[in-house]
């Protein structure tokens, strides 16, 4: 068993108290000796991980400037680089390498990351479209949309411009998203007929890295998941009038309810195959997004003190939840309350002080 404990500065609560445990685990029945055969560490402190027992050879450095949502195409991809292969993970790589220079040289009206970044500029700022749906028409993708979601919404998510002053417009959509036919059975019917913009970025590719026969046993699955995908893109852009919902036969009293107003703004990235050289493409059109968004509102994409205010927070706060003996005083009369009602359902009685 190895595990790769993976922690810019080896002090993130939840990463160490995660390896800790698995330390025990370790040496409860291999003793302290095994420490430096199961453990391997991606940091940038070197002291903390040899305090850890790791030895320097099997910890794996990069530079303090990576941010942690920027980092997997570094040593932090080491856990995926140990599950692919290294010939697949540099192919990995040079997905993000192409898409750099693409970003790098490819004229503004022609640039992906350009074109991408300034139409949520446009819809979040302009339009006051508070989220954007990503919908990969792909299982192998389902997470991708979680993966974004700290990409963007930690870059710019914020309220301060660089220079320090407020921003004076709408920053940092929401990302969310769902693998396609699963949220054509959820949430598209608000996407096509709700009061809200919500622009929407599909995600399908051309081959398929499986396939099965249609019911008829004579098409294929994938081309009908790919349907649906051109489908759904073309009735948010065009709609359904009620003249043409008429002409279906249905009945006044419903065409209403059935007319699609269409107008509702997607973008399709549609790729050959899904392949680790296009998902470090994909990766890195969202990362060179982030930095062009960045850079119009004026903001810096490379800090997260939100992020990092929470951590001072919890903990000062986690021992009032472990030491029953501690008196509640957290500064505000809810975090009090929560922490008794915790304790409460701990079965702890010292709940009253």
């Amino acid at each position: 068993t190895l595990f790769v404990v993976v922690s810019k500065t080896f002090s993130t609560l939840e990463t160490m108290s995660n390896a800790a445990a698995a330390r025990r685990w370790l040496t409860d029945a291999l003793g302290e000796d095994a420490v430096p055969h199961h453990f391997a560490a991606v940091s940038t402190n070197v002291e903390r991980v040899g305090a850890f027992g790791i030895v320097p050879e099997s910890t794996f450095g990069f530079w303090e400037w990576v941010g942690g949502r920027y980092s997997v195409g570094s040593a932090v991809g080491l856990a995926v680089m140990a599950a692919i292969g290294r010939d697949r993970f540099a192919e990995f790589l040079d997905g993000f390498r192409k898409l750099d220079n693409h970003f790098r040289s490819v004229p503004l009206e022609s640039n992906a990351p350009v074109l991408l970044g300034l139409l949520g500029v446009w819809y979040a700022s302009f339009f006051g479209a508070d989220s954007r749906a990503v919908l990969p028409y792909t299982h192998d993708l389902a997470r991708f949309p979680a993966y974004l979601q700290q990409l963007t919404m930690e870059s710019n998510g914020k309220s301060i411009r660089a220079d320090g002053n407020p921003v004076e417009t709408g920053t940092g959509e929401v990302f969310w998203g769902e693998p396609g036919t699963n949220g054509q059975h959820a949430f598209h019917q608000l996407l096509h007929q709700g009061t809200r913009l919500i622009p929407v970025d599909f995600i399908g590719f051309a081959q398929p890295t499986d396939d099965l026969p249609t019911l008829d046993g004579a098409g294929s699955m994938h081309g009908v998941l790919v349907a649906n995908m051109l489908a759904q893109s073309k009735v948010l852009a065009f709609g359904k009038t009620s003249a043409e919902v008429l002409a279906d036969g249905t009945p006044p009293e419903l065409v209403p309810h059935k007319v699609m107003p269409g107008n509702r703004p997607s973008t399709t990235i549609l790729g050959t195959k899904l392949t680790p050289s296009t998902l470090g493409q994909l990766i890195a059109l969202y990362e060179h997004q982030v930095f062009v968004q960045g850079v119009v509102w004026g903001i810096d994409s490379f800090d997260q003190w939100g992020v990092e205010l929470g951590k001072v927070s919890a903990l000062e706060l986690g021992p009032a939840l472990w030491d029953p003996d501690r008196p509640v005083s957290a500064g505000d009369s809810s975090t009090d309350g929560l922490i008794r009602a915790y304790r409460l359902a701990r079965g702890e009685r010292n709940c009253l002080t």
